[in-house]
């Protein structure tokens, strides 16, 4: 090896362990550095501040010579000794002692760091206070999702004992935040950290700073959303899930508690009621290959981050202290006054709701009558039904009577209005044709039941969320409502009552999904305690369970009626070959179809067909042919 002038590669190892590498590798550090120093009977006068320094030491090691050797001057790298956890991982060592060494032998760079203290005892890799973030931040051996995803759901049953603590924050000069927090971590590079990653960039910082990540979640389906979005997206979501974290880059901290609280440094636990961090000193580091720097800021105070809007104060902070982390993030009092106020108002009929509630039940019923989807739709837009209806299902979560009572009579306000208008129009309407969009609203199964229930959580959510358009929620809603409430309005204006009680029970159906999945969506968004809204939901489920045994039997027919129209669709019966077969009714068995034929069939050929169609079916067949000719 050349040197460069007056400079030495030295190796500080512990020679017992050095002995259990391999041969080649301990022949390569001989011959590639000036001496191996034994640490048992190291003295600081055998190193200079001109020479190169390779520590292959334990933590317990390091933590001993490295201020000694920073005071020297003398550039300093790190060899993955088996028992430097913390330093391989806070240095980011190669695993392998002859490629560490290689890269730290041919480096030219040398980076000016300083060295972290807690508590005047140095941090090689981190300091955690709390449990959680432990598991969150660790990296795993292993990629496979399923592994991890089984890993983190052993970990769900330590949440329910989770309880923030009561801190304070002292950072630098400022002021001290009076907070509360479930877990900290405090790291100098924390490459090795998933929550770093999230918010700092591959590089790492040469300054004198170091990163507090302050957890503060609100409830365990919070913390267990941003696990599994941040299991499933990786880094490039960067922290949008994570918005219970606050995040500091500063040069010292001092976190105290009125109680004793347990922390991890670098893998040792002990319990404390303060801990302060500073840099005793600094040291110049040769960096491995896999490490790159930031450029050195000139200015330091431009790179210092007090990211803290999210800590929780005052009555905040009180509430999180005060008992156990709850499974579901309640609602704050502003979220919850604002959203009273403006369901309030909602539950109450208007002149421009009714207005509203005409139009789009004359629109729905034109638009059945022309057998016209777009026209349909327009409708479903145009219907106000969305608002009193999410009203009322906060009643029902609350067991708010009053509001239970206005939201109420709002909806048969404008059902009754809606009924009124559909009967008129189909009383001057000179159709009376059951066409397609009249018959797919006149049997309801369990499927329409499944509509109802995603149209309701939509719509409540939206309310929740100021950030979400409300109108994608109201027309979410209006779907699985005007066109019934048309049809069945058509049913009552013929005096068709299996048009009127299939299409009313479709409105009912879809009433009830719509409160019982609007109330639930309510209690996850934490808009009430579950005590509070058990009964409303209990209710709730009993309606929509006993509806769902007329529509799980109609569901059943539909399955059924398939079947049979695939059982013939395509069948083959003396050269004859059935096409768009169609199930009229079941009582009476009608079956209308194609008969694909290379000559007209006589009436011999079409009584055979209908007998082996009653053969399939199991039942007799009133049959409607259409004779299709193959030439």
């Amino acid at each position: 090896m050349e040197e460069t002038t007056n400079q030495r590669v030295l190796v500080l190892a512990d020679l017992e362990a050095l002995e259990n590498e391999h041969d080649k590798t301990n022949a390569f550090l001989v011959e590639h550095s000036s001496a191996i120093l034994d640490v048992a009977n190291f003295e600081i006068g055998q190193v200079t501040e001109n020479d190169k320094v390779l520590l292959y030491l334990c933590d317990s090691n390091i933590k001993t010579i490295l201020p000694k050797l920073a005071k020297l001057g003398c550039a300093i790298g790190f060899l993955p000794h088996p028992e430097a956890t913390q330093a391989r991982s806070g240095y980011k060592v190669p695993k392998d002692t002859k490629e560490a060494f290689e890269e730290l032998l041919n480096s030219e760079r040398e980076v000016e760091t300083g060295i972290l203290t807690c508590n005047e005892e140095i941090v090689l890799n981190y300091v955690v206070i709390g449990e959680m973030v432990t598991f969150l931040t660790k990296k795993s051996s292993r990629k496979n999702i399923y592994y991890r995803m089984l890993r983190f759901f052993k970990y769900l049953k330590r949440l329910v004992n989770i309880r923030a603590l009561p801190f304070t924050v002292q950072v630098e000069d400022k002021t001290p935040i009076e907070t509360a927090a479930t877990d900290i971590l405090i790291v100098q590079y924390a490459h090795n950290s998933i929550v770093s990653r999230i918010f700092v960039s591959k590089e790492l910082s040469s300054e004198r700073l170091f990163h507090t990540f302050i957890f503060t979640p609100r409830s365990v389906l919070q913390l267990t959303r941003s696990y599994i979005v941040k299991l499933l997206l990786g880094a490039g979501q960067k922290n949008k899930a994570f918005k219970f974290l606050s995040r500091l880059k500063t040069e010292d901290l001092t976190i105290s508690s009125v109680q004793e609280f347990k922390c991890n440094i670098d893998g040792k636990y002990t319990n404390v009621k303060e801990l302060k961090f500073v840099f005793e000193s600094s040291f110049n580091q040769i960096p491995s290959d896999s490490i790159q720097y930031e450029v050195e800021s000139k200015d330091n105070s431009s790179s210092k981050t007090f990211q803290v809007k999210n800590l929780p104060k005052g009555e905040a902070r009180k509430e999180m202290v005060r008992k156990r982390l709850p499974f579901i993030t309640h609602a704050s009092a502003d979220e919850y006054k604002e959203l009273f106020t403006q369901l309030r108002e909602n539950a109450r009929p208007s002149q421009n709701y009714v207005i509203l509630m005409i139009l789009s039940v004359i629109l729905a019923t034109l638009g059945v009558f022309a057998n016209s989807s777009p026209v349909i739709i327009g409708a479903m837009i145009l219907a106000p039904l969305m608002s009193p209806i999410i009203s009322f299902s906060m009643g029902v979560l609350r067991q708010d009577r009053e509001l239970m009572k206005n939201s109420f009579i709002t909806i048969l306000v404008g059902v009754g209005v809606g009924y009124l208008f559909a009967i008129l129009f189909t009383l001057i309407t000179p159709i009376n044709q059951i066409n397609a969009e009249i018959t797919s609203r006149i049997e309801p199964n369990i499927i329409d039941l499944g509509i109802a229930v995603v149209s309701g959580a939509a719509g409540a959510y939206a309310f929740s969320k100021e950030e979400i358009a409300k109108t994608l929620a109201g027309v979410a809603i209006a779907v699985a409502l005007v066109p019934p409430l048309a049809v069945s309005g058509i049913g009552l204006a013929w005096l068709n009552f299996d048009i009127f009680f299939g299409a009313f029970l479709l409105l009912i159906t879809n009433l009830t999904g719509m409160v019982l999945a609007a109330a639930f969506t309510f209690l996850m968004t934490g808009y009430s305690p579950f005590k509070l809204a058990k009964k409303g939901l209990l209710i709730s489920l009993a309606v929509v369970l006993s509806i769902s045994i007329p529509l799980g039997y109609g569901f059943f027919k539909v399955v059924e009626e398939n079947k049979i129209i695939r059982s013939l669709n395509g069948t083959e019966i003396n050269n004859n070959i059935l096409e768009n077969v169609i199930l009229e009714s079941r009582k009476p068995f009608v079956i209308s179809l194609d008969v694909l034929a290379k000559s007209i069939p006589d009436d011999a050929e079409i009584d055979n067909i209908k007998r082996e169609i009653e053969q399939i079916v199991g039942e007799d067949v009133t049959l409607k042919a259409a004779i299709r000719l193959k030439r």
